[in-house]
């Protein structure tokens, strides 16, 4: 059994030396689904490790029949920078590449 199409987007970044905090919802089926995370590495880099509520898995689980596989599929996806990033109305995209100095690169 596969688990249905979904799209992720992220929506705020916080600025951080060795990792980022994450917030952003999954849709599937119409329906969205916050999580929050932290990035170790860099935006989009090697490592994430997606969380979500007790609430938000039962739902996740309904709608995907394999929050498991979910989950390793999205971690995945946001690992390999599959997402779509959208700034909350009153947040600008940030975020910081380790080894750059502050403000992008050189």
């Amino acid at each position: 059994m596969s688990i249905p199409d979904y799209t992720v987007v992220v929506d705020y970044v916080s600025e951080g030396e060795v990792a980022n905090l994450i917030r952003g919802y999954v849709e599937v089926k119409g329906k969205k689904v916050r999580f929050s995370g932290v990035a170790y590495g860099r935006f989009g880099g090697q490592n994430f490790s997606p969380q979500f509520t007790e609430g938000a898995k039962s739902k996740l689980a309904a709608l995907t029949g394999d929050f498991p596989k979910f989950e390793e599929d999205l971690q995945m996806r946001l690992v390999r920078g599959e997402f779509d990033a959208k700034p909350g109305k009153d947040e600008h995209h940030h975020h910081h590449h380790l080894g750059e100095p502050e403000g992008g690169p050189a």
